[in-house]
């Protein structure tokens, strides 16, 4: 099995990308704590095209993003992490948006790694860059966490040519190519799993870079705690195989 495309933080641009041409896209669901601090980073590091897919949020999370500078598009009843995620890269591909960022709305990336997705972009060689927690210092995940990501990535890489080191990152930069080409199906958390599948099964490239995490209590009580990862597990599985 092939491993990815895996860079440092430092090497050679092969194209420029300017930041105006780079489209942030945050899913989030009842985030009203974290969303404005995690638009006014990614504002701070320079970037301004900012856009919050909030999921039927029943919190202050529409009006918190838009106070801090984003603009939110809005699903009326929660459907999961991938219909936000698919939300925006439709969105993205209709726009005609040259590339797009994905990332978590509970503040956990680290700003200093926007910088390591985009500048692994404009090395090229690939169409989607992953922000990698297990290319990076890990002693900080809880070890409940840590299992479970390493389960997902064994049961992800089954199905995959390559072997990816952090299958369910929620930090990624996707190209136009990979707009164009990637149309999920998974309204839940399979959805990082099935982006990876469908990448390979449509001649994209994909890129891994080390990025921290940012821990606190309040991230650590997002995501997916030990029964809801199994019932991602099995529904991804039932999907791939029988879909």
């Amino acid at each position: 099995m092939q491993a990815p495309l895996r860079f440092s933080k430092s090497f050679e641009l092969a194209v420029m990308i300017r930041k105006t041409d780079v489209h942030f896209f945050i899913p989030a669901f009842n985030e009203e704590q974290a969303i404005s601090e995690v638009i006014k980073t990614v504002r701070r590091c320079g970037y301004t095209n900012l856009y919050v897919v909030d999921d039927g949020s029943t919190d202050r999370t529409a009006e918190k993003a838009r106070q801090a500078g984003a603009y939110v598009i809005r699903h009326f009843l929660n459907r999961g992490a991938g219909a936000a995620t698919q939300t925006a890269i439709e969105w993205a591909r209709k726009a005609g948006y040259a590339y797009m960022v994905l990332m978590d709305a509970d503040g956990q990336h680290s700003p200093q790694d926007i910088e390591a997705l985009v500048q692994r972009m404009a090395a090229g060689s690939c169409d989607i860059v992953i922000g990698s927690r297990f290319l990076h210092d890990v002693s900080a995940m809880p070890r409940t966490r840590r299992w479970l990501n390493h389960m997902a990535n064994v049961l992800t890489n089954l199905f995959c040519n390559y072997r990816y080191t952090d299958t369910q990152s929620g930090f990624r930069m996707l190209n136009r190519r990979a707009v164009e080409n990637l149309h999920l199906t998974l309204d839940g958390y399979g959805f990082c799993s099935e982006m990876l599948i469908l990448a390979e099964q449509n001649g994209l490239k994909t890129a891994e870079v080390p990025t921290e995490t940012i821990y606190t209590r309040y991230s650590l009580a997002k995501g997916q705690d030990f029964y809801t990862g199994i019932r991602t597990a099995l529904n991804f599985v039932w999907n791939i195989i029988f879909k």
